[in-house]
């Protein structure tokens, strides 16, 4: 999924890129609104992110000639005014959404899934990428070069546990509570089994083992 994200504030763009780059989106940054305007009308993004307040061309200005020339990609504006006259104006310019700033991150990462979803039509998105390894969670299925693997419910949670973690070291304890609920080192073998088990279905050099207590997907 690609976004434009069209922000000023270096505090803000910083943030919100870093984010959406860290949950599988592409981000295009800008802070001048007339090149993101440009962008907007060369490329075809899923969303775009459009700060109220910007320099040579506000968002208000950019929503309504973007419709004007059938661009017709959900927009969430970012203001910093929560009157109904701003709303008002936001929602005759063309915007979809909006939040008004300071907001939450997560909250941001929902409104755009479920713009994306209205928008596309789709049933989710809710999946997990690693390397050639797709892993739905909301129908439980996982592919590896668009080929499905048929995974224990065990194995699936420890594959999805690693693929949300992915870069940070996981220890046994922390697979047996996320996992299993409990803590206990007799329950060790446990995890090597289905560490093992998992990497003979995927790929054995996806799952490293670090110093033989902590596991990592990198």
């Amino acid at each position: 999924m690609k976004i434009l994200l069209v922000e000023d504030d270096k505090i803000i763009w910083e943030n919100i890129k870093t984010y959406l780059e860290k949950n599988w989106f592409v981000v295009d940054w800008f802070q001048d609104g007339k090149q993101a305007f440009i962008r907007a009308l060369e490329y075809d993004y899923d969303i775009i992110i459009l700060d109220v307040m910007l320099p040579s061309k506000d968002g208000f200005q950019i929503a309504k000639q973007l419709r004007k020339y059938k661009i017709f990609t959900p927009i969430i504006f970012l203001t910093a005014k929560d009157d109904l006259e701003s709303k008002e104006i936001g929602f005759t310019s063309g915007w979809d959404d909006y939040l008004t700033k300071p907001f939450s991150l997560k909250e941001l990462l929902l409104r755009i899934r479920n713009l994306v979803k209205r928008s596309k039509n789709l049933e989710n998105l809710n999946i997990l990428k690693y390397k050639d390894i797709e892993l739905n969670q909301d129908t439980k299925e996982v592919f590896k070069n668009w080929e499905k693997i048929t995974l224990t419910p065990k194995e699936f949670k420890l594959l999805e546990e690693l693929m949300l973690n992915q870069w940070k070291v996981l220890s046994k304890e922390d697979l047996l509570i996320s996992i299993w609920w409990y803590n206990n080192d007799i329950y060790s073998d446990v995890i090597r089994t289905h560490i093992k088990s998992l990497r003979d279905k995927i790929w054995h050099e996806y799952i490293k083992t670090v110093r033989w207590m902590w596991f990592i997907m990198e």
